[in-house]
């Protein structure tokens, strides 16, 4: 968000809520909203003084810094004011959880009655995302990746080509559902050189963890790179910003031959780094990438889209829900 003024402390209207303001708490580098507190007057003097969020509890009657027993404090970097001078926004950088129940949010339920409008804007989002790729264009490419086949049959799509720009909710929507299906518990977010990097940076910033970009070319001359080979391209990979003991998530924007994660995923096993997930828009399914990583390295990867090629017009199938993020595979 942009500020667009600026809003003195003495013009704060405390007297609206019979001395104390609400405070909504949100993650700088998340974005995510956190809590919501209150503050008097003395507790945002404290803030301001430290740089540490400080608030009035309603209940002891009794200013309290946050994470004053738990060690889980709020170190302020924004505090921003609304159009009526009586909340305040804090950004923080959150150390550890801000809920007293061990979340990192207090937000972590859904309102039960609410289920309708969760369930019509996933099946909107869906319905677009079904649409663009039904959409798509069949370019057909030469096969390079063996002697198996003469032609391999390329989607482009706007989901994951980008040639006519997803709308910002399409892939709000999808790193929404890749955090929910995803371990909170890595260390970072690694995605290929390609069309995957916009969602995976997405991903990245909603969990909170540095995004680490495998390359197409060496940062340095004479770096050893790893040899891929999908349906249409060979070429090699330089991986960087990653260390054995790391645990990751790795994103890509497609799956169809399997080649390119093949070749990613064995490497970073031999660097013994983990692979919590795998995860992908698009599984392109009549090339059963996704059967033969599995097959190979008990991996599954987990897309929301599946297309079969008919008479090379795309079929669709897309599902947020877990049977196609945990795909049953032989």
């Amino acid at each position: 968000m942009k500020p667009i003024g600026k809003v003195k402390s003495s013009e704060l209207d405390f007297e609206k809520g019979n001395g104390l303001i609400p405070v909504i708490v949100q993650e700088y580098k998340t974005r995510k909203i956190l809590m919501l507190a209150y503050m008097n007057k003395e507790a945002l003097n404290k803030t301001l003084e430290t740089g540490l969020a400080h608030y009035y509890s309603r209940s002891r009657k009794k200013l309290w810094k946050k994470g004053e027993t738990s060690g889980h404090i709020q170190k302020v970097k924004r505090i921003l004011v609304d159009c009526d001078n009586d909340t305040l926004l804090l950004q923080v950088e959150q150390i550890g959880n801000a809920c007293h129940k061990g979340e990192h949010s207090c937000f972590h339920m859904l309102l039960s009655e609410a289920e309708e409008i969760h369930k019509r804007f996933d099946e909107e989002i869906l319905a677009k995302i079904k649409r663009e790729v039904e959409n798509a264009k069949v370019i057909r490419k030469s096969w390079v990746k063996d002697e198996s086949k003469k032609d391999y049959l390329y989607i482009l799509n706007a989901i994951t080509e980008h040639y006519n720009p997803p709308e910002p909710e399409v892939y709000e929507w999808i790193a929404e559902k890749l955090d929910e299906l995803t371990s909170d518990n890595v260390d970072k977010i690694v995605v290929p050189e390609c069309f995957g990097i916009p969602i995976a940076q997405l991903l990245a910033s909603r969990k909170g963890k540095p995004l680490a970009i495998i390359r197409k070319r060496p940062l340095v001359p004479g770096d050893k790179g790893v040899e891929y080979s999908s349906g249409y391209e060979k070429g090699n990979y330089y991986i960087y910003g990653l260390k054995e003991g790391d645990s990751i998530i790795l994103v890509d924007d497609a799956v169809s031959t399997g080649g390119t994660l093949l070749s990613i995923i064995k490497e970073l096993e031999s660097m013994d780094v983990n692979i919590s997930d795998v995860v992908c828009i698009v599984s392109k399914e009549s090339y059963e990438g996704s059967k033969i990583i599995f097959k190979e390295t008990k991996l599954k990867v987990k897309s929301i889209v599946r297309v079969f090629l008919d008479d090379t017009k795309p079929r669709v199938e897309a599902s947020y829900n877990e049977d196609v993020f945990f795909p049953v595979l032989p």
